[in-house]
């Protein structure tokens, strides 16, 4: 029989970042962001709240495993808008930040955008019927 994890508050998710400082600054520049909360254990770390989802920025010091790594690309953080994805597209585009283009399926419209360390976000909106 596999442990329970007992009852579950919330969900969080490290993104890896080579240089924090940099990376703090790139949140705040290019997508208004700023850390709810930063703190020290062994390593500095900022954590942010988008929506009901929190994410730590880590430097890749901190990894368990694969010390270095970051923004491997095999995970993304995806988030939810009210907004047209073709505006915020645009809007980050101008700023600076690496986005694809903008994928229509059935009833999402959405796009992927990357940090510098190549942690991706996919930014989503659901298409509401007319």
């Amino acid at each position: 029989m596999s442990p329970s994890l007992g009852a579950l508050s919330m969900a969080a998710a490290s993104l890896y970042v080579a240089d924090l400082d940099a990376a703090l600054a790139w949140y705040r520049e290019k997508l208004e962001l700023e850390p709810i909360f930063e703190g020290k254990d062994e390593h500095r770390f900022a954590t942010y709240q988008v929506g009901g989802f929190l994410f730590v920025l880590e430097p890749s010091q901190a990894l368990w495993q694969g010390r270095g790594l970051t923004g491997s690309g095999a995970a993304t953080v995806n988030l939810v808008t009210d907004r047209d994805p073709a505006e915020l597209l645009g809007e980050l585009r101008a700023a600076g930040v690496d986005c694809s283009d903008i994928v229509d399926s059935p009833g999402f419209s959405s796009f992927l955008f990357a940090d510098p360390d190549g942690n991706r976000f996919y930014l989503t909106r659901p298409v509401r019927d007319a």
